[in-house]
């Protein structure tokens, strides 16, 4: 006999029950929602501009990744994936305390300068090059969390504009005083890690780079233990909650004697460590050069780290399928006919889904209320069954 959907769930334990429908799992629900009408629209963008390749360049876009490029593929996508989702959990710490760390780009740059600097230059190991790109992150990450909380000034607006000073004192410290390692005849790019120094690139298991691609290496398991580490943090430790509490409400939180203006700069410095790592494990990987003419321009991967937050509800462990997501979308575009689809078309794809995600917080707030009203007409049928039977008795 076949179960139907009541019957299902009737026959799950009480702890199953409320997990899935408790806030988070709508929360995750909203955000798969979000994901597949983003698929969708991006799919008919394409219908619109070429019916004949459509078909065929959206099924490459969702599994070209591993598909087209096979091994080395799957490499490039996790390759891609840990700087992301380490931009997305800094995002995600700093937005729970009530902090919008937009000075992300400029914590990456920084975080990248820390990470080449001590490879190229001073020839460090791996572990202290990220640890550097750490330091680096998150002390810039202060300078805004020092003016917010003594200068009352906003951070959106300081950490806009420190991205740009972050970027410009980069390109200027290699062009400049920095300049044995950059090759100058190509755009003063930096040269590569793995020929100067090969203790300062990310171990990749013993991997054959022929099969699974040069770029391969820990990072992406780096950056889920971060996300992890960061999750528990968060949700079940008494810092985690007072960092929350600070941003809820400062001011109440002072009666309550934690220090607001301490946990604001820690919050920032916490975040800014963990984007500047991305940013290590991003150069370290020998994903690509920094190049000190041609970025002129700030990065994408920390503004895409932004996305990864939304689209996870600010979530740790949400960012950690957002942004491999966005990995293998972002590389499955580089294998549609490019003549027709250019690979902007996942960035496309993003922008519609973020906006959907916007959506989210909208439609959660309906929840509770429809809760209600079905609880309440539940509660009202059997006394309308009950006056309809006393009824019909009664005509008799």
């Amino acid at each position: 006999m076949e179960m139907n959907m009541k019957d299902f769930m009737k026959s799950l334990p009480n702890r199953t029950k409320k997990a899935l429908i408790s806030n988070g799992a709508y929360k995750a629900y909203s955000s798969i929602a979000c994901v597949l009408i983003g698929l969708l629209i991006g799919f008919l963008i394409m219908v619109c501009l070429s019916p004949a390749d459509a078909f065929y360049d959206f099924g490459m876009m969702i599994t070209g990744g591993l598909k087209y490029y096979e091994l080395e593929g799957f490499g490039n996508i996790l390759a891609t994936m840990a700087p992301l989702l380490c931009c997305g959990v800094g995002v995600i710490f700093a937005y729970k305390t009530g902090i919008f760390n937009i000075g992300a780009a400029g914590q990456y740059v920084l975080g990248s300068f820390g990470a080449l600097v001590f490879a190229l230059q001073f020839k460090q190991h791996w572990t202290i090059c990220i640890l550097m790109a750490m330091i680096f992150g998150a002390l810039w990450a202060c300078i805004p969390a020092l003016l917010k909380v003594f200068c009352n000034v906003n951070e959106v607006i300081s950490g806009i504009m420190l991205n740009w000073i972050a970027l410009f004192f980069v390109n200027y410290s290699y062009q400049t005083y920095l300049s044995d390692i950059v090759d100058p005849a190509n755009s003063f790019k930096t040269k590569v890690v793995s020929a100067i120094s090969p203790s300062s690139v990310l171990p990749n298991f013993g991997a054959d780079p022929n099969v699974i691609g040069n770029t391969f290496t820990c990072a992406f398991l780096i950056a889920i233990l971060i996300a992890v580490v960061a999750f528990i943090l968060m949700e079940k430790t008494t810092f985690g909650y007072q960092l929350k509490a600070s941003g809820y409400n400062r001011h109440a939180t002072k009666y309550a004697g934690i220090n607001a203006k301490k946990n604001a700069i820690i919050t920032m410095a916490i975040s800014g460590a963990i984007i500047g790592l991305g940013a290590a494990l991003y150069y370290l990987a020998g994903v690509e050069e920094w190049s000190a003419q041609i970025s002129t321009s700030l990065p994408q991967v920390p503004w895409n780290g932004i996305i990864v937050a939304f689209i996870a509800q600010l979530n740790p462990i949400g960012a950690i399928f957002a942004s491999g997501f966005l990995s293998l979308i972002s590389v499955g575009s580089t294998a549609t006919s490019q003549s027709v689809f250019p690979k902007e078309i996942s960035d496309l794809i993003t922008a519609v889904i973020v906006y959907l995600s916007g959506l989210t917080a909208v439609t959660l707030r309906f929840i509770p209320w429809i809760k209600a009203k079905l609880k309440k007409k539940k509660e009202g049928e059997p006394k309308e069954m009950a006056l309809s039977v006393n009824g019909s008795k009664g005509g008799k």
